[in-house]
């Protein structure tokens, strides 16, 4: 793996009255804080060289080597995507404090358009029934990015860190959910020749950017993991709900991430079903099971578990749309669509949406 190890380097000063960063030989402006969470934040900066705007990612490592790896892993994951369905990264950096701790930076690109998110919130302000057409094009899009990560070829430099140090024993190695099960080539971080499969495990309007042209481009890839999981001790389905538990929003959390039990397999099926919560909210504001909260008082995590959602009356919508969403939303993964089936499905979908409207 290719890092640019602790050549960057930040200091506070003064340029112009505003916060300065310099991060392997460029310069930024700090210009505002535009979220944070945990240990992290993300700032909106702009380069003093071409005056452009990016988001700079900003993790903060003080508790040692296992909070470091799971940093780093996010690092690897922002490199990793070749898509434009995909954000990748553009830079980055590892600074190590005088305290013994480690600053790790990520230099990305700034979406001025927004997310998803801020197209439902515009809509909800302006009471603005989403465009189906519209939503239908971003959904292809997210579906897009999933296919890239679902069928992923691993390439040569990608590693995949464990959470535990690498001196522990194999019985802490088959403990850890994203280890166990992995061939030695790609702990190895050697090419591989098959697909491995990776899911987001975050799908939502807020982790779905859009590019200057409108295309809807998957981030926040700090959840990312390889994909299939087989849970074989109670000490892994633990490590596993907790994951789940901190990475995955409730709301658009699939029913096999609420009570995850020894010999339960979990595999990137658990986007398809963030994939159907995500185009509902499009259309409707909110997610499925959030409405069923709000609305109807239902318990989120019953009705996650049961499938229990209904559509609102209004804004109304083609039956095949609201199908495409029944057809994301299958409680037993085994029987829930591929990547690829629902793909199919939603340019189906399109070229009918397209065909109605040209006959109206």
């Amino acid at each position: 793996m290719a890092l640019l190890d602790c050549v960057g380097l930040c200091f506070p000063c003064v340029f112009n009255t505003t916060p300065v960063l310099k991060i392997n030989q460029a310069t930024f402006k700090i210009l505002n804080l535009l979220g944070e969470g945990g240990f992290s934040y993300v700032y909106l900066v702009q380069s003093k060289n071409n005056h452009g705007l990016y988001a700079l990612k900003k993790i903060r490592c003080p508790f040692g080597n296992s909070n470091f790896k799971t940093a780093m892993k996010e690092v690897d994951n922002y490199r990793e995507f070749g898509s434009p369905f995909i954000i990748k990264s553009i830079d980055s950096s590892v600074v190590q404090e005088q305290d013994g701790s480690k600053t790790i930076y990520i230099l990305l690109p700034y979406f001025e358009n927004g997310s998803l998110q801020d197209i439902i919130n515009n809509n909800s302000v302006n009471n603005a029934p989403m465009d189906e057409a519209e939503a239908l094009r971003l959904f292809v899009g997210v579906c897009r990015g999933l296919q890239s990560m679902h069928r992923h070829q691993v390439s040569k430099n990608f590693t995949i860190m464990s959470t535990m140090e690498p001196n522990e024993s194999d019985e802490a190695d088959e403990n850890n959910p994203f280890l166990s099960n992995v061939d030695e080539s790609i702990r190895d971080g050697t090419e591989l020749q098959e697909t491995v499969s990776f899911a987001h495990r975050d799908i939502k309007p807020a982790n779905v950017m859009l590019a200057k042209d409108g295309t809807p481009v998957l981030c926040d890839l700090g959840s990312c993991e390889k994909a299939r999981v087989s849970v074989k001790s109670r000490a892994q389905a633990i490590t596993v709900q907790e994951l789940s538990n901190e990475h995955c929003t409730l709301p658009y959390r699939a029913p096999e991430l609420l009570d995850i039990k020894v010999g339960d397999k979990i595999d990137e099926k658990i986007d398809i079903w963030s994939l159907g919560c995500t185009l509902y909210a499009l259309l409707y504001g909110y997610s499925p099971f959030e409405r069923e909260e709000l609305v109807n008082g239902a318990n989120i995590r019953l009705a996650i578990s049961s499938g229990s959602y209904t559509f609102p009356p209004t804004p109304e919508y083609s039956p095949a749309v609201k199908d495409l969403v029944r057809y994301c939303l299958v409680v037993d993964p085994a029987q829930r669509p591929s990547i690829e089936e629902v793909l199919t499905r939603a340019l189906q979908v399109q070229r009918e949406v397209s065909v109605e409207r040209r006959e109206v």
